[in-house]
């Protein structure tokens, strides 16, 4: 309960001194503070990021926490949550710089009961801590409370409403609320209950009671106490939870705003930090805290829309969410794109290096609170670069397209972009629907129907999912084909060196192959039909010493035309460009775009770097009869194969991944140079794959030592120690951008032959996070009591750790703890079921024993034993071998977790025309399922354990109407 003496802070209210203070505030009280889950929630697939801070208490709430998680004995927690709310079915990215409170990320505070206290006490600290403690002005606060809902059996919540009375709530500032605003609920079903907000008037000095719940930027919801106390059926009815729980959120960032007496969210010193970098980094204005037509050059809103934005990509990257363009990947990465185009468009920001910049600014301020931050800062600004590289590419292009679609409009008389044309600005230059619509909003367009979009989306994949399966069976070019470029067309080879560098270069159209012959135009080329695009030069990577091909596209500006590329082959040094027309058509002589996939080819650079190292690793701790005899690049893994005799223990497995990893924290500079094939093979040490035909001259590629030096004095035995292969491949230009190398699979795949297959970069870091999270399942597994919860977590656990794809020496060790806890379930469940086929036994042998049954030769009844059918097996084996003339029909466990039961008919019985099959399939017509076995026995489990009172009637019935027809 919340002391009388609390007493206001009397410094000034910073942002980190009320978040410290909230905090404080409850762990006084007896909660424990519980660190922020990641905003990513791995473990939950019915959510895109953590929207709210109950996400990580579901588990309380719905009765399904395991008994070993320390969660499971918390009564009182209080915890600040990181939480975005920018993709789904919460979204408040289309509001963030438009308003004063609007954040894709941000903070809730909250404090929470578990069965423990309830509306008293958590209205009491609430009203305590607002006023008394945060020093908030009462006449500024109006509360609500749920006006119930007769059509639903729901009575007004007149309780909350005379607890806020009892704290000192001015009646007129207590307002009802209908089941919209003050009834919350987890789902369709599940716990719920009704709630109380707290509402905040930025204003002051007014009765500002009929603008509460009315989305008044100025009376602004602050707080919200969900008393959890009813549990939603199926049916939609109601049934009182057992044990009533609160759970409640208050906006950080507006509590704030109320504290420093802003009437903006982002006047706050929550975003002023922020604001002075992004100033100091783009020489822009000062930021003025204007919104709409008052923000006349839109320099306020970018702003705001920069500083909301840099908060979600950092907090989403550091837990885990990569740019990509699935699911919360694709929220990430179109979140990153918009505000790349605000930064460029109203601060003149160059893309490629900009958010990475007021990353620090952002680290400083909150990494106390979240060190996640502060230790992924580097990975961070590599991803944003990279991603803000890739749309820089695209983005004039896109903004001039955009440009051309409005003018048409213009020309027709029209206010609306086609469905198309929205979906082309995304597919051909990265334009996310949402910035599009931003960008038809500031010129005053109608926004396009989501139907006319999803239509031409649609549509656009299907003619690519099938134009895709033919392009993998587009035929080669034969050695005819090639003499015809040589000799009748004159067609030279193409240049391919931009294809070691970065960016998009101009080409020229040669000739076009349709599989069969050359044409020079497509135009009358059906849309959507493979073809080969043959280029006077190309940035393109064909196929070629296990690195896979570029996928891009090649275009002409202005959205003329646009040529998905989905292959690259090279044969006889002519590279074929094997893809379709989205639209348009190309002739010899025009002049293209070239743009590969720079976001797909950076992974396969880094896996193929990698590779060079593992060679080398595993020369170094195989010994030299490693060679390599196969391998595969691309954007998701490398596979090396290898000739070693023997299997590769888990020591030299380590050993290998230690060695590669120690070289790429080395941060080596990649060399590379063509060298006289002869003089390159004098380089001590330099790797190439045994039979292959290299190029006069050769590539030569070396990790950590210029290739000049290297050819000074090749016979130098200092070489060995470096990586230096033969290779034509794309790589990374330091080894530090690999980050990591985890090898995730090992095995023999041909007499002699070894393969490896591993990750590296963010792939890398996603297997050890699954890892490390799957360690701590198995921590929380073996801390659960053994039952049968324990047994089935068990059998589950067992087959997804099989199925788990992470690094082979840490599956090794998940094994062997695996199988420790495996062991003593076994054990445990062998102790048991000694201990329960004792119980059984004795439990009849007793009977029999007993001086009032002496005369008595048949057992009935239910055992005090769980259902446990070799239990009753041990009691029927017992009587059939020991004990003949009796017999016994015996059941097993309750009507709550599952029934076995068993019969033996001894000799007596049996003498008389009694027989097991008889008497169990009576039984069986009550309780459920069949029974098996062979006279005089009979055993099975009963389905509908809810009848096994009278089940056991039955038995007894049976038998005795069976006597009595006897006697007759």
């Amino acid at each position: 309960m919340a002391s009388s003496e609390s007493k206001p802070y009397e410094g000034k209210w910073t942002a980190l001194t009320v978040r410290k203070t909230f905090l404080d505030y409850f762990a006084e009280r007896g909660h424990t503070i519980v660190p922020s889950s990641s905003v990513v929630p791995h473990n939950d697939p019915t959510l895109l990021f953590t929207n709210a801070g109950m996400n990580q208490f579901k588990p309380i709430f719905l009765g399904t926490v395991n008994k070993a998680d320390k969660l499971a004995s918390l009564k009182r927690a209080v915890d600040t949550q990181k939480c975005i709310r920018a993709g789904g079915k919460h979204n408040d990215l289309d509001d963030v710089g438009k308003d004063s409170y609007h954040h894709t990320f941000f903070e809730m505070l909250g404090n929470w009961s578990f069965g423990d206290y309830f509306k008293k006490e958590a209205i009491s600290m609430t009203w305590e801590l607002l006023t008394k403690v945060y020093g908030l002005d009462p006449q500024r606060l109006y509360v609500t409370y749920f006006e119930g809902n007769p059509a639903m059996g729901l009575e007004p919540d007149l309780e909350a409403k005379e607890l806020w009375t009892s704290v000192g709530v001015p009646e007129d500032h207590i307002l009802s609320g209908n089941m919209k605003d003050n009834f919350w609920e987890m789902g369709d079903q599940g716990p719920c209950g009704p709630c109380s907000e707290v509402h905040y008037d930025k204003v002051g000095g007014r009765n500002a009671a009929h603008l509460v719940n009315m989305d008044d930027p100025l009376v602004v919801e602050i707080w919200n106490n969900v008393f959890i106390q009813f549990d939603r059926q199926q049916d939609k009815s109601l049934k009182s939870l057992p044990s009533k729980h609160v759970d409640t959120g208050m906006g950080y960032e507006r509590l704030v705003s109320a504290l420093q007496d802003k009437q903006s969210n982002y006047a706050t010193d929550v975003f002023t930090p922020l604001f002075a970098r992004i100033q100091e980094v783009t020489g822009a204005r000062l930021y003025t805290d204007k919104y709409g037509k008052d923000d006349v050059d839109g320099i306020d809103t970018a702003y705001r829309v920069v500083a909301d934005h840099i908060r979600l990509l950092t907090f989403s990257m550091a837990d885990g969410a990569v740019p990509n363009n699935e699911g919360r990947g694709y929220v990430v990465r179109r979140v990153l794109r918009r505000g790349s185009r605000y930064a460029r468009k109203y601060f003149n920001a160059e893309i490629g290096s900009f958010f990475s910049k007021i990353l620090p600014a952002l680290v400083e301020q909150m990494g106390e609170q979240f060190p996640e931050i502060v230790k992924k800062q580097k990975d961070i600004a590599e991803i944003l670069d990279e991603e803000e590289e890739a749309f820089a590419k695209t983005l004039d292009r896109g903004e001039k397209q955009f440009e051309k679609f409005v003018a048409e409009l213009n020309k027709k008389g029209e206010k609306k972009l086609s469905g198309l044309q929205v979906w082309r600005l995304y597919d051909t230059y990265g334009f996310p629907e949402d910035l599009t619509k931003l960008m038809s909003e500031e010129r005053g367009l109608e926004p396009t129907d989501e139907s006319d979009i999803s239509k031409a989306r649609e549509e656009a994949r299907e003619a690519s999912k099938q134009v895709k399966d033919k392009a993998q069976s587009f035929p080669k070019l034969n050695v005819h084909q090639i003499a015809e470029l040589e000799n009748q067309y004159k067609i030279s080879r193409p240049d391919s060196e931009p294809k070691y560098g970065k960016g998009d270069i101009t080409a020229s159209v040669q000739l076009i192959f349709t599989g069969e012959d050359f044409i020079k135009s497509s135009k009358d080329v059906p849309a959507e039909t493979p073809l080969g695009l043959i280029l006077d030069r190309t940035n393109f990577y064909a196929e070629s010493g296990g690195q896979v091909a570029d996928t891009g596209r090649i275009l002409v500006d202005d959205d003329v035309a646009e040529f998905k590329v989905e292959d690259v082959q090279e044969y006889g040094g002519y590279i074929v460009h094997i893809g379709y027309f989205s639209h348009g058509s190309l002739s010899s002589g025009d002049k293209v775009i070239c743009e590969y996939d720079e976001l797909r080819r950076q992974p396969i650079r880094n896996n193929h770097t990698g590779t060079h190292i593992l060679n080398h690793s595993l020369r170094e701790v195989l010994g030299d009869d490693v060679n390599q005899k196969g391998s595969l690049v691309d954007e998701d893994k490398l596979r090396f194969d290898f000739s070693h005799k023997t299997g590769v223990t888990h020591d030299e497995l380590r050993k290998i991944e230690d060695l590669s990893n120690a070289y790429i924290k080395q941060n080596a500079q990649i060399f590379y140079k063509d060298v006289d094939l002869d003089s390159a093979k004098q380089i001590e040490g330099v790797r190439a794959v045994f039979g292959e035909t290299y190029p006069n001259p050769v590539r030569v590629v070396s990790v950590g030592i210029d290739v000049d030096m290297l050819l000074e004095n090749p016979k130098n035995p200092e070489w060995r120690k470096v990586s230096v292969e033969f290779c034509g491949g794309t790589h990374v230009d330091q080894t530090g951008i690999i980050k990591d190398m985890v090898i995730v699979e090992e095995n023999g795949i041909a007499k002699g032959i070894r393969r490896i297959v591993a990750f590296t970069g963010d792939s890398a870091h996603e297997v050890q996070r699954m890892a490390k999270e799957f360690n701590n399942r198995l921590q929380e597994l073996e801390k659960l009591p053994f039952g049968a919860e324990k047994e089935e977590q068990v059998k589950r656990t067992g087959v997804e750790l099989g199925q788990l794809t992470i690094s082979v020496l840490e599956k090794e060790e998940l094994r062997q703890s695996f199988a420790k806890i495996q062991k003593s379930v076994v054990d445990e469940q062998k102790k048991r079921q000694k201990a329960e086929s004792k119980t059984a036994l004795d439990t009849v042998t007793g009977h029999f024993a007993k001086a009032e049954n002496k005369e008595s030769n048949v057992f009935v009844g239910q055992l005090p034993i769980g259902a446990n059918m070799k239990a009753i097996s041990d009691v029927m084996t017992h009587f059939k071998s020991k004990d003949k003339t009796k017999s016994v029909y015996v059941f097993g466990g309750s009507k709550d977790t599952g029934v076995v039961h068993g019969v033996y008919v001894g000799t007596e019985l049996a003498s008389r025309g009694i027989t097991a099959e008889k008497w169990s399939l009576t039984v069986a017509e009550v309780i459920g399922g069949k029974a098996g076995g062979k006279e005089p026995t009979r055993q099975g489990a009963g389905t509908q354990p809810e009848k096994l009172d009278e089940a056991v009637k039955t038995a007894e019935k049976w038998l005795a109407d069976e006597m009595a027809k006897l006697k007759v």
